[in-house]
């Protein structure tokens, strides 16, 4: 945290000399940022991802001189925190804890639609007697901390009578994971399908699968702007939303569900793996971008998880954080009114 508050103030100086952004300008370069998986070229398994690899962000800029550059982070959210502090990106998508960690330290991002929910898998040694979460009491666990994947592991201790004081948690990034369960150094990890190819190879069995309790166990997160794009960029910044939204419509397509399994598979993980995860889900209620009641209910539970673990000791409003008009913006003009559920805080369709 120390270090992370110390890149604000540097980030901070850098930014006052640079010079400011000029609205009504159209942006020369549009900055993506996204949580990468894989080795070599990372890349993405959500939204954005697709939106990436299908071209629906840069169609809407069509015959303008106005690029887009997406960067996957192998850091997941701390590094894109770093790479927003550091003015290196315009938009983000990431899961919740991280990024209300980078706004309770005066990131200056606006929530501008849902990202869907994260499938968080645990697996453990095949030389361990862990058959569920309630078998964790007395085991190392890995995780990266401060991410999505943290509160996921929290919520599924609290869920089986766990605390987090009946566990150790060693605090490692996704490659490291990998190789720590395979030396035995940890009896478990927590973390997203980038898990699975281990069951396969061997190395690991999955005991957990946070959907199989309902979407309330999956992870999330946001798509964001920085304020002071969408300020001196209103119109770039819409254009931008109307891209993600064609994404979140395309996925939801059961027809292009092999395909959007196969973009997925850049990031590492073979697509019969993928195609394993997702088994039950319907892609459409997983990858819906709206700021709904859901939504709300689970940014909340993020919230007061920062609190608990002393992630944050700034209060975040929610309501002023998020801006729900440009997703809403998006759907009606692409006559989608209906298209997804208007969720309440539980996840039920309050139509």
């Amino acid at each position: 945290m120390r270090k992370f508050l110390t890149s604000l103030v540097v980030a901070a100086t850098v930014l006052v000399a640079a010079a400011p952004l000029r609205a009504g300008d159209a942006p020369e370069t549009i900055r993506f940022g996204d949580v990468g998986f894989g080795f070599g070229t990372p890349f993405g398994v959500g939204l954005l991802a697709v939106a990436d690899a299908k071209g629906f962000i840069a169609d809407e800029f069509k015959g303008t001189p106005t690029k887009v550059e997406f960067t996957y982070f192998t850091g997941t959210g701390p590094a894109i925190n770093e790479a927003l502090s550091n003015g290196q990106l315009d938009f983000a998508a990431y899961g919740a804890v991280p990024n209300i960690i980078g706004k309770a330290n005066g990131l200056d991002t606006v929530i501008v639609a849902s990202y869907g929910g994260t499938t968080i898998f645990g697996a453990a040694r095949p030389d361990v007697e862990i058959k569920s979460v309630a078998d964790l009491k007395g085991k190392r666990i890995a995780i990266q901390k401060a991410t999505i994947i943290h509160w996921a592991l929290i919520q599924a201790l609290k869920n089986a009578g766990l605390s987090e004081a009946d566990v150790t948690i060693v605090d490692l990034k996704n490659a490291d994971q990998l190789a720590a369960i395979a030396a035995k150094s940890v009896d478990a990890v927590f973390g997203a399908d980038f898990l699975l190819p281990l069951e396969t190879k061997g190395l690991a069995k999955v005991f957990y699968k946070s959907s199989a309790g309902g979407a309330s166990g999956d992870g999330f997160g946001a798509f964001l702007v920085t304020d002071a794009f969408r300020n001196a960029y209103p119109e770039a910044t819409q254009k931008v939303v109307n891209g993600f939204v064609r994404a979140a419509t395309w996925v939801s397509d059961e027809k292009n569900r092999d395909e959007v399994f196969q973009i997925w598979s850049r990031a590492g993980t073979p697509v019969d793996v993928i195609t394993k995860a997702n088994e039950g889900t319907a892609l459409k209620g997983k990858y819906n971008p709206r700021l709904d009641a859901f939504f709300t209910a689970r940014y909340e539970s993020g919230l007061a998880f920062n609190k608990e673990q002393k992630l944050t000791r700034r209060d975040v409003d929610l309501a002023t954080w998020a801006d729900a008009s440009y997703v809403e913006k998006a759907i009606a003009d692409q006559e989608l009114d209906g298209f997804w559920a208007d969720r309440d805080a539980a996840g039920a369709d309050r139509k």
